[in-house]
Formats: structure tokens, C-alpha cells, sequence
């Protein structure tokens, strides 16, 4: 019984500040570990750690025109530089020296970045803006 008690202690007591576990399937992207970012749209992110590991962000709420965004902060709910950022953790979004309050958009997934995603997104960014009538040239639509 004495070892039960002690084990479910143990379960249930809290982390140590600052030290929020992985997400499920061993993702962990610490705030104090970012080292860059990559805009491919309004709802996702590209964020590389110091290690140069990457992860894709999706990304809901109120951030619009991230691509021209110079700033981003990454704000975890309720840990430290130490914790793995988790779903429901804010990105706020600014262009400095223009006033105006930072967007605040959350994060609803974090991915590994796989080199099948990336290639599959080098791949898309190349016809994001061509129109499908001029077949792969830029300018006038025959």
C-alpha cells in the first residue's frame, strides 16, 4: 500500500517551473531555443531551433500579413524560455517602430518539419502566384 501512496505522489505532483513536458510524440520547440522563422501563410510558420531542427506552426487567430512582419515573440501560457511551447501558446506579431500593439494569433499544432513537407512547400511556393492560364510564364494571359 506504502508504495502505491508513493507512486501516485509522484504522478501527481506538479512539474518543476519552467519545465512543461514534450507534447505528445516527443515535440518539444523551447521559446529560448528559437532560432528563425519562415512565413508560408497567414496560419503557418516554419521555426527553426538553435540545433537546427525545424517545426511547422499552424497558427489561429487575429495575425494578418505575416510575411511582412519583421518581429515575432513567442509567448508560452504558463512556462518559461525552458518549456516546450504547446498548443493553445501565442505568437505575437509586430512590424517595430509603427505604435501599433502586436498581433496575437495562437498556436493549434506544432509539427516536426519533415523534409517531405518542405519539399512539398518549395514545391507550391513556386505556383503560389502564377495564374494557371499563363502555364508557368509571368506576364500577360495569352
Amino acid at each position: 500500500m506504502r508504495n502505491t501512496v508513493i507512486a501516485l505522489a509522484l504522478i501527481l505532483a506538479p512539474l518543476p517551473t519552467g519545465a512543461a513536458p514534450p507534447q505528445p510524440g516527443g515535440i518539444c520547440l523551447r521559446q529560448d531555443m528559437i532560432q528563425g522563422w519562415k512565413v508560408l501563410n497567414d496560419s503557418t510558420l516554419v521555426v527553426s531551433d538553435r540545433v537546427g531542427k525545424k517545426f511547422r506552426l499552424s497558427l489561429t487567430g487575429a495575425c494578418h500579413d505575416l510575411q511582412f512582419q519583421t518581429a515575432l515573440a513567442f509567448e508560452p501560457f504558463g512556462g518559461s524560455g525552458l518549456s516546450c511551447l504547446t498548443r493553445h501558446d501565442a505568437v505575437l506579431a509586430s512590424l517595430p517602430g509603427y505604435g501599433s500593439p502586436p498581433e496575437r494569433c495562437l498556436i493549434s499544432r506544432i509539427d516536426d518539419y519533415t523534409a517531405v513537407m518542405e519539399n512539398a512547400d518549395e514545391t507550391a511556393e513556386g505556383t503560389l502566384y502564377h495564374h494557371p492560364d499563363t502555364h508557368g510564364e509571368i506576364g500577360a494571359i495569352p
